[in-house]
């Protein structure tokens, strides 16, 4: 038998530091005690993965992304966040309850988790070389075979199986040196960093168009933007992976999040 503590300690061993004041991993709903039947990773617990959860009997769920959508800290959690802005998410507590179910957020341990994390499981599917560089936050530099950004682009598109994507910049534009900026992290200083660097692109989950594709496009820069979730979804595979290996007698298996947009 494990329960969900048994869970949580083992996420908090990954980075003991991801649990501190400024950090956002931890418990965020459901029992410490309660004994753990199946596990789901995912990218955000929504309420099609939850409803998806109780179908296949998973009562903890491990989400990289906020459950009740505000990005809290010990000392601010994500319900009073809520509270605080009259946010009323009471459907989606009383689903929890409801259908038994926990749930332990693992952002900060897991980013930058080597061989399993976001980068790494990125860095793998998109078949990109170990980085040259960490560039602080959730950036690295990469040297790749020389390319264009637009057959950069198509290469990200069919190697993650995306229905499409978003290119700025002259897609005939010569590419060896590349920024991964997965997930929703840069803004203009990052990308100016970037630049000055030396990047020709860089490969962006989301992205602000005023704040960061802009400047990208002044400076002489591609950018390739793939998706939030797309660009943090194999690394949440990988939490399952490494959790299953870890708590081999409790069934576990990655969740996808659900998409957010539909394609016209």
């Amino acid at each position: 038998m494990a329960t969900v503590q048994d869970f949580d300690d083992f996420l908090t061993g990954l980075d003991s530091n991801a649990r501190g004041v400024d950090h956002r991993d931890g418990l965020k709903w459901g029992e410490p005690a309660m004994e753990v039947r199946g596990v789901g990773a995912t990218w955000m617990a929504s309420m099609d993965v939850l409803h998806r959860a109780v179908a296949a009997g998973i009562n903890l769920i491990v989400t990289h992304e906020p459950t009740f959508w505000f990005d809290g800290r010990p000392a601010n959690p994500e319900l009073e966040r809520c509270r605080e802005r009259d946010v009323d998410v009471g459907f989606k507590t009383r689903f929890l309850d409801e259908g038994g179910i926990a749930v332990i957020r693992a952002h900060d341990c897991w980013d930058r988790y080597p061989d399993y994390g976001v980068e790494a499981r990125l860095r793998g599917v998109l078949g990109v070389p170990d980085p040259l560089e960490y560039l602080g936050g959730y950036h690295y530099f990469y040297e790749v075979a020389e390319t264009t950004l637009g057959a950069l682009a198509q290469d990200c598109k069919a190697k993650m199986d995306l229905p499409c994507l978003r290119v700025a910049g002259d897609l005939a534009k010569a590419v060896r040196k590349i920024v991964i900026a997965y997930g929703a992290t840069s803004g203009t200083e990052g990308y100016y960093r970037f630049w000055r660097r030396g990047a020709d692109a860089v490969i962006s989950g989301e992205q602000s168009e005023w704040a960061a594709v802009r400047p990208a496009i002044d400076m002489g820069m591609g950018v390739i933007e793939l998706g939030h979730a797309a660009t943090e979804a194999f690394g949440m595979q990988g939490m399952a992976d490494l959790l299953s290996e870890h708590f081999p007698n409790i069934p576990v298996r990655h969740l996808p999040t659900d998409p957010s947009f539909q394609w016209l």
